[in-house]
């Protein structure tokens, strides 16, 4: 008990709160990720952990694809994470997926400080993003990281910040102009203080389709 104990603090701490696959269909579903219009067009997690969403995405463009095109379709798939544990599991599971398939795929699994990819110029842009960004609240980081965060996102300029807000913004720079993003998380975006910019934001562009709120649901225990 204390070991399990031990990794749930360590995986708190990092922000990993993994996805129940049916979230993950239901959010693949509502942005559009559900025919074979989806074939060639590129999609990130850029907090992919261990896969959750990675592998529901592969499950779909198997399903959709002609199995002479399967690798090439597959490869307009992303996943990032500062995690290289994390990473090392996503590989073995989406390979465990296409072996049955007889092919092997290069994935594009990338160990990254995600935000610190807000400073590069000319962002690769995407036609999907997906996720379940890190929820960590902005004190319980370290100072440096913590300044970084509030210098290059406007939308955590106020207060005790959470991560996954920077999140929001990122994705709003990786998006292309037609895509859509669909993530999981908190509800607090809605009513606290520290995301009326994030708010504000919504308000001002009108670009949110849909909103599903799981408060009835205890989704991560």
């Amino acid at each position: 008990m204390a070991s399990l104990q031990k990794k749930f603090s360590e995986e708190k701490l990092k922000g990993q709160i993994f996805t129940p696959p049916f979230v993950v269909d239901k959010i693949l579903n509502d942005i559009g990720f559900s025919n074979k219009t989806v074939l060639g067009k590129s999609i990130l997690d850029p907090a992919c952990g261990d896969g959750r969403f990675l592998t529901g995405i592969v499950e779909r463009i198997i399903k959709f694809s002609q199995h002479d095109d399967l690798i090439k379709n597959l490869e307009f798939i992303e996943g990032w994470d500062i995690d290289q544990e994390a990473l090392i599991k996503a590989k073995k599971n989406l390979d465990a997926i296409v072996e049955k398939k007889g092919i092997k795929v290069n994935w594009k699994l990338t160990k990254t400080n995600t935000l610190n990819v807000i400073k590069k110029y000319n962002l690769k842009k995407f036609d999907y993003i997906v996720g379940n960004p890190p929820y960590i609240r902005i004190q319980h980081i370290e100072k440096k990281q913590r300044e970084f965060i509030q210098q290059h996102f406007k939308f955590c300029k106020s207060g005790s910040t959470d991560i996954y807000i920077a999140f929001f913004e990122l994705a709003l720079k990786l998006i292309k102009n037609d895509g859509v993003c669909g993530f999981i998380t908190p509800n607090t975006f809605l009513h606290t203080d520290t995301a009326k910019y994030l708010r504000k934001f919504f308000e001002d562009n009108q670009n949110i389709s849909q909103l599903t709120n799981y408060g009835h649901l205890q989704l991560f225990n």
